[in-house]
């Protein structure tokens, strides 16, 4: 079952198979960062997960991406979203988006960060650690790459705007039926010749004639 289906399931009336109204909520700012043209003909949309291995794999080549195509009327816009069974994704999002702080450069520069360090973090390190040990990893990589205070970098991942921008793409990816990671789009469209074992020429072959 899809996340849309899911959603739907879920708002439906106890007592009747009408579905009950829960629009999303309205977000200050649109899901993704984008890097690019902000005018551009094509678009790459790439739904990731910071914790999934696949999202990993593809994360230097959505990097090449950018900039291969850097001055072209193309633009790339990362949605970070949280699957269920990766447990640590969703508080090493919230400090992504906490020192990304809307800016797309430094989100781009920290999930390279992240992602580098992604086995520190990945389930089989967490089994016995606790929900505190995470937030307190989170400092420490947010201090380490950024150099942010530790006790800041904690509150901001508790502060209300941050939640709202971590949970926006999640929100938006059911919207686009999104239910696994790493999921591309290009101008909206997905049924795209890309996986995340793409390499940068595959890319290439299934953009430039969009180009031309």
């Amino acid at each position: 079952m899809n996340l849309v289906a899911l959603f739907r399931l879920n708002c439906r009336n106890d007592n009747s198979n009408e579905l009950v109204n829960m629009p999303i909520p309205i977000p200050k700012r649109p899901s993704g960062f984008t890097l690019g043209d902000i005018n551009a003909s094509v678009t790459i949309d790439v739904f990731l997960d910071i914790q999934c291995p696949h999202s990993k794999k593809a994360w230097p080549t959505v990097c090449q991406l950018v900039n291969h195509y850097k001055g072209k009327p193309l633009s790339v816009t990362v949605h970070l979203i949280t699957l269920s069974n990766h447990r640590q994704a969703w508080d090493i999002s919230l400090g992504l988006f906490a020192v990304a702080n809307g800016d797309a450069k430094a989100f781009f520069d920290f999930a390279t960060y992240l992602f580098q360090r992604q086995e520190q973090f990945y389930n089989a390190a967490f089994e016995h650690k606790t929900h505190n040990d995470l937030r307190q990893l989170v400092a420490q990589f947010s201090a380490d790459h950024a150099g942010l205070e530790h006790d800041w970098v904690i509150e901001r991942m508790r502060d209300n705007d941050v939640y709202i921008d971590a949970r926006t793409p999640i929100r938006f990816a059911a919207t686009r039926a999104v239910w696994a990671t790493p999921t591309f789009f290009i101008n909206n469209a997905d049924n795209v010749p890309i996986t995340f074992e793409s390499t940068l020429g595959e890319w290439i072959n299934a953009i430039d004639s969009l180009l031309s």
